[in-house]
Order: C-alpha cells, then structure tokens, then sequence
C-alpha cells in the first residue's frame, strides 16, 4: 500500500492497438501498405503494416547486391531525368527561358551509372551477344529485379515477370519486368532477330486468322507479348544455375548443407 502510495498505481502492459480498414482505404497513406492478417475470413479487412516490415512477412525485400543498388539508382536517375525535361520544356515555353535546375548534372549522373552497368555486365553480356537488341541496361534490369536464380522454376519466374495467364489475372506481377521486355520485344523486331523476328511475324498471322474482328494494334500487342515471353524463356535458361555454382552478379555465399534454393529463397 506505501509503494502504492509513493510510487502510484502499478504500470500495466500496454496493448497493441492496430486498427483495421477497408481494403483500399490505407494505400493512400504513404507510409504504409495494405496486409491481410486474415485473408481467408475476412478477405474485406486490411491493416497498416510500414513497408519495410510489410517486405519482411512476404520475403519481398529487395536485394542488397552492387548490381541491384546501381539499377534502382539508374531507374530512379532516369525518372528523375525525364520529369526535370518535361518541366524545362513547359517552363521555357511560358518565360522564353532556360531555368538552371541542374539538368546537365543528372544527364552526367546517368551517364555514369550507365558505365557503371556495363563494367558489372562484361561477364554476363557475352550471354545473350546472339539475340538482336539485346542491351546492357536490358539485361541489367532483369538481373537486377528477377534474376532467374531466385526462383525454382520457370513457370515461378514468368509469373513474377508477369507473363502467365494467372498473374495477369491476379495482377501480381513485378512493375518493372514488364516496361524492360515491352522495350526489348521491340528492339529484337527492329533490328530483325533470326529467331524471333520469323516467330513475330507467324504470330501476326495466326491471330489475324484467328482474330479478324481485332485491329492490327491489338495484334501486334499480342505478338510481342508472346515473343517476350519466348525471351524470357530464353534468359531463364541462360541465367539458371542448376547446381551449387552461384553467378557472380549474385554475389551471395551456399551456405554448406543447404541448397541453392533454400539458400538464395524465393523473394516474389
């Protein structure tokens, strides 16, 4: 009672309050992400979960490797870069000037990291020399965002690319997959590649048979989809590593007793 009295009522645990939303309602906040604590029950119900953590619970962080790191820079440089173009422009139209926002630095800035991704791609390069179009910043982004190692199988790696049916579906598919092979189907069209310039044309073909109704824009969407996929096919068994020799663009140790699998994890 004298402890009480001196010292106040005693301190209990606190509990955790986490507050549930409607789906939908916590992706506008900037901090967070949207988790289903019990999808299956209540499949409307969504908690606040910080993105760092939210990565944590569905093995989705992003790798810590020098390839990685200098592709997110590129990407985000690159952004950066385009959005400084599109303001200069507006701006000289309405003031008859240039304004000094260091556009020449950011030009300077890709420029180097582009360098930077070519020294880190000599050693994978050489790999797909035969495929037309095939660039460094290409074959960089795929490694970076999904490199085939991560994953047990090719159907595993497609979905994540966001090339099957189900994932196009789900809409669970990696963002920036789908731009690098939007770009690189058409470059291995333009510069007419011996392999799949024949299969884009046959494509076209079939499905203006199949498909009258469509318009010439929708089939040639469809067939560079496919030729994509073909692609990615491709890479996957270039880049896949059966046994316990780990690409150096990886850069992450076999831990004795453990398989490549268990090792590298499967990070969708």
């Amino acid at each position: 009672m004298l402890d009480e009295f001196l010292n106040g009522p005693a301190q209990q645990e606190k509990k955790r309050f986490i507050p549930v939303y409607q789906v939908g309602i916590v992706s506008k906040m900037q901090t967070t992400e949207n988790h289903h604590p019990d999808k299956k029950n209540k499949p409307k119900e969504t908690v606040p979960i910080p993105r760092r953590e939210h990565q944590k619970i569905h093995g989705t962080e992003p790798h810590n490797t020098p390839l990685s790191r200098t592709m997110r820079e590129y990407d985000k440089v690159n952004t950066i870069l385009v959005t400084m173009k599109n303001w200069s422009t507006a701006y000289q139209k309405d003031f008859d000037k240039t304004p000094e926002i260091g556009l020449e630095q950011a030009i300077l800035l890709k420029k180097t990291l582009s360098k930077e991704l070519k020294v880190l791609m000599k050693d994978e390069l050489p790999k797909v020399k035969h495929i037309k179009g095939f660039g460094v910043i290409s074959l960089a982004g795929i490694l970076a965002y999904a490199h085939p190692n991560r994953f047990p199988s090719q159907r595993k790696f497609l979905f994540y690319c966001g090339y099957t049916q189900a994932s196009r579906k789900l809409k669970r598919y990696s963002r920036r997959i789908k731009p690098i092979m939007h770009e690189l189907s058409k470059e291995t069209i333009i510069y007419k590649d011996a392999k799949y310039y024949p299969l884009y044309i046959k494509f076209k073909e079939d499905l203006s048979q199949r498909y009258p109704e469509r318009s010439k824009k929708a089939i040639d969407v469809i067939a560079r989809n496919r030729i994509a996929t073909y692609l990615l096919k491709e890479i996957y068994e270039l880049f896949r590593v059966e046994n316990r020799e780990v690409s150096i663009i990886l850069q992450l140790p076999v831990t004795e007793g453990l398989s490549l699998h268990s090792t590298l994890g499967l990070q969708i």
